[in-house]
């Protein structure tokens, strides 16, 4: 076991004299607009972005430039599709194209990017991915729709990953985001003076933020690597302590309920960073053991009421009883002899935490709040504290329903 002395002796070994770690600070500090707007690893952010360079429509001065240098270096790698409809395109049909019509679209029934140009009969499905995995059968219901809807179209069809990891289905073009940075450099280089110095900027951020964030092979990544290999004890110290998200929600929303219940008679509690209560005065001045908390796990957040365990079995039947008479308002379930949930609401689900931000899930959550405490809430404290005397009554027998 490490001693405060040990530790301290460890991080001080990290950022005392270490060329290395000067070294990725250097890199890591010249300004990158991306990086500046929170664009590192959001998945839809990257899917945005790809599809402006991609739409010869778009005003960075490439027409199809970008479009047509994407599709032949795709073309060229090695495939072993199932289905011959997607071997008759070739590398060179794109470079005599006119791709000036192309529509490119965003999330059209849930494909990341799909490109279709009317004039070549050719239609294009890239699902990119940055984090995330497959989901069951996604491979499969895109190539579907794209066969279906495009009948007539030759197709390509590509799977974007930051190292170029295998799809499920063989019909789908393995590429990496390496070979989305080399494509951006080589234009830079040969049409500087076309693209203006906007987006040239923009264009060589973005190659940048690509190397330094989504690739293994930078120099950035080879950097990490060393440093944590020197030093993985100080690092492993360092993302213990780390800041993580769940933890960021949990203090957000202790903030926001002592701001919003400040005039209110209700007690809020911050049990730990997954659990939050928010319970009515009188209810705990009445001993009701009943909970009104946020359950704040890593990928969910949710409101829930319980019925807790209490040495008093009769208000625990008195209350169940009530919320079973408050339907559908209360859940209908059983009563037991732990803990009995007779309420929940979703707030924040799976889906919302892939390419939110803390600021875009805080208010989601406080769009909740305002919408619950006004609500729910009032009604919720409205039934309780109504049957508030019977509840506590001593002398009145109570039976759950069955």
């Amino acid at each position: 076991m490490t001693t405060p002395e040990t530790e301290r002796a460890l991080l001080e070994s990290l950022i005392v004299e270490n060329e290395d770690l000067e070294k990725l600070e250097s890199k890591l500090a010249q300004f990158n607009i991306f990086e500046a707007i929170g664009v590192v690893r959001q998945e839809l952010r990257h899917s945005n972005f790809l599809a402006f360079l991609l739409n010869p429509s778009e005003n960075h001065r490439l027409d199809d430039i970008f479009l047509k240098r994407f599709l032949k270096r795709v073309l060229l790698e090695e495939y072993e599709p199932t289905d011959e409809k997607y071997t008759k395109v070739s590398p060179v049909d794109i470079d005599i194209a006119d791709f000036t019509d192309a529509d490119v679209r965003r999330e059209w029934q849930n494909i990341d990017i799909l490109i279709h140009s009317p004039r070549n009969k050719l239609v294009c499905a890239i699902e990119n991915k940055i984090d995330a995995g497959e989901s069951i059968d996604q491979l499969i219901k895109y190539q579907r729709t794209v066969k279906e809807e495009f009948k007539d179209c030759r197709a390509i069809l590509i799977y974007l990953t930051p190292v170029g990891e295998l799809p499920s289905q063989k019909n789908w073009r393995i590429y990496n985001y390496s070979k989305i940075a080399e494509i951006i450099d080589s234009i830079c280089i040969s049409y500087e003076s076309t693209l203006g110095t906007d987006i040239y900027t923009l264009m060589s951020h973005y190659s940048t933020l690509i190397r330094r964030h989504i690739v293994s092979d930078s120099e950035v990544a080879e950097l990490c690597r060393k440093i944590y290999t020197k030093h993985k004890q100080a690092l492993d110290l360092i993302f213990e302590h780390r800041p993580d998200l769940q933890s960021e929600i949990a203090t957000k929303i202790h903030e926001l309920l002592i701001r919003e219940t400040d005039s209110k008679e209700i007690t809020v509690h911050f049990w730990s960073k997954g659990y939050i209560g928010i319970i009515p005065k009188r209810w705990e001045e009445n001993k009701l053991n009943l909970h009104l908390q946020f359950e704040n796990s890593p990928q969910e957040l949710i409101i829930r009421m319980l019925i807790c365990p209490n040495e008093d079995k009769s208000i625990r039947e008195k209350i169940y009883k009530i919320s079973q008479k408050n339907l559908p308002l209360f859940k209908k379930k059983p009563l037991t002899a732990q803990w009995t949930t007779i309420y929940t609401k979703p707030i924040l689900k799976p889906k919302d935490y892939e390419d939110a931000d803390l600021e875009e899930l805080m208010n989601k959550v406080e769009e909740f709040w305002r919408h619950f405490i006004k609500n729910d809430f009032v009604i919720i404290e409205n039934i309780i504290n109504t049957n508030i005397d019977e509840i506590i009554c001593k002398d009145i027998s109570v039976h759950p329903e069955s």
